[in-house]
C-alpha cells in the first residue's frame, strides 16, 4: 500500500519535471532572449528563494498544517537584515546573519506552539501572525532602504557561469531537509500526523512536538529566503515578501503535496518552485501584465489541486473494487 502510494507521488513529480523541460525547451526554441546565458542564469539564481521558502511550507502542509505568515517573516528577516548588516566587521555581519535566520525560526516557534498548545487552528494562527508581522516589518523600516554590506552580498550572490552560490545554498537547504523528512523519525512521523492525527497519537507519535519542529523549519526556510532576497535586493523590503506565502503554497501543490497532509515530496516543490519562475520569467520578458501573472499562479493551483483530488478518488474507486 504504501509503495503504491509512493509509486503514484513519484509518478505525479516526474510528471512535474517533464512539465518543466518540455515549457524550458519551448520558450528557449521560440524566444532568443530568454536562451541567452545571461536570462537562464539569472532565472536559475531568481527561482532559488521561492524553492527555498516552499520546502518549509511543504513540511507543514505535509503535517496537516499550513503556514500563511512566511511571506511576512520573509519581509520582517530583510527588514533585520538592513539594519544589521550595514557594517563592515566580520563579526558583526556574522552575528547579524544568524540573527536573520532566527527571527524567521522565532516566527515559526510562535506559529508552532500557537497551534500546537493554544489550541488554533493553524490557518487562523498563521494568518494573525502574518498581519501582526506586516505591522512589525513597517515599524523596522517604513519603507525599502537601510543597506547590505556590499562585500557579504557579493559573497551570497557569486556566480560561476549557470552556478550560482544561491543555487549550492539551496542544494545544501535540500539535503538537509531530505535527510530529516526520508532518514528521520522525524520525517515518519510528519507524514503519520499529516495522514490522521489521533492514530498517529495512538501509535506513540508526539503530534504536538513534530508540528511544532515542522513550523521550526518552516521559520528557518523563511529566515534564510530573507537574508537571500536582501542580499539580491542590497536593501531591506518591509513589502517584498508579500507574494511568497501563495507562492510557496502553490509550489508545494503543483509539485505533488496534498492540502488534507500526508502526501508531498521536497524534489516535486522543487520542480513547482522552478516552474512557477520560469513562467514568471517568461512574461516578464513578453511584458505581460501583472496582473495576468497572479490569476495564472492562482489558476496552477486550482488546477494542481483538482488534478490531485480526481486521482485520490480514482485511488479510493479502484481500492474498493
Amino acid at each position: 500500500m504504501k509503495t503504491k502510494k509512493l509509486n503514484q507521488q513519484v509518478r505525479g513529480v516526474l510528471t512535474i519535471y517533464l512539465l518543466l523541460i518540455l515549457v524550458f525547451i519551448g520558450m528557449c526554441i521560440s524566444s532568443e532572449s530568454f536562451r541567452s546565458l545571461y536570462n537562464i542564469t539569472n532565472l536559475l539564481t531568481q527561482c532559488v528563494p521561492l524553492a527555498c521558502v516552499a520546502m518549509g511550507q511543504t513540511l507543514v502542509i505535509i503535517s496537516g498544517g499550513i503556514d500563511l505568515s512566511v511571506g511576512s517573516a520573509i519581509s520582517v528577516c530583510t527588514a533585520v537584515a538592513a539594519k544589521l548588516l550595514n557594517t563592515d566587521n566580520p563579526a558583526q555581519i556574522a552575528f547579524g546573519a544568524a540573527a536573520v535566520v532566527l527571527t524567521g525560526v522565532v516566527v515559526g516557534a510562535v506559529n508552532g506552539l500557537g497551534i500546537n498548545m493554544l489550541k488554533v487552528p493553524p490557518l487562523i494562527t498563521t494568518l494573525c501572525t502574518s498581519t501582526a508581522l506586516s505591522g512589525v516589518a513597517l515599524w523596522i523600516l517604513p519603507m525599502a532602504g537601510g543597506k547590505i554590506n556590499r562585500v557579504f552580498a557579493r559573497f551570497v550572490y557569486q556566480k560561476w557561469t549557470i552556478v550560482s552560490m544561491p543555487l549550492l545554498i539551496m542544494l545544501a537547504l535540500f539535503l538537509i531537509m531530505r535527510t530529516v523528512l526520508y532518514h528521520t523519525r522525524t520525517g515518519v512521523d510528519i507524514y503519520a500526523i499529516g495522514r490522521d492525527r489521533r492514530i498517529a497519537s495512538t501509535m506513540g507519535v508526539d503530534a504536538r512536538r513534530t508540528s511544532i519542529k515542522t513550523y521550526l523549519l518552516c521559520g528557518l526556510c523563511a529566515g534564510l529566503t530573507g537574508l537571500l532576497l536582501a542580499c539580491r535586493m542590497r536593501v531591506g523590503d518591509p513589502t517584498c515578501g508579500t507574494a511568497y506565502s501563495m507562492d510557496s503554497i502553490t509550489a508545494s501543490v503543483v509539485g505533488g503535496a496534498s492540502m488534507a497532509g500526508g502526501v508531498g515530496l521536497l524534489s516535486g516543490t522543487i520542480a513547482g518552485a522552478f516552474l512557477i519562475g520560469m513562467l514568471s520569467n517568461i512574461m516578464n520578458n513578453l511584458a505581460v501584465n501583472q496582473f495576468y501573472q497572479y490569476v495564472l499562479k492562482g489558476g496552477l493551483l486550482v488546477v494542481a489541486m483538482i488534478v490531485y483530488s480526481i486521482s485520490n478518488l480514482l485511488e479510493v474507486k479502484r481500492h474498493e473494487k
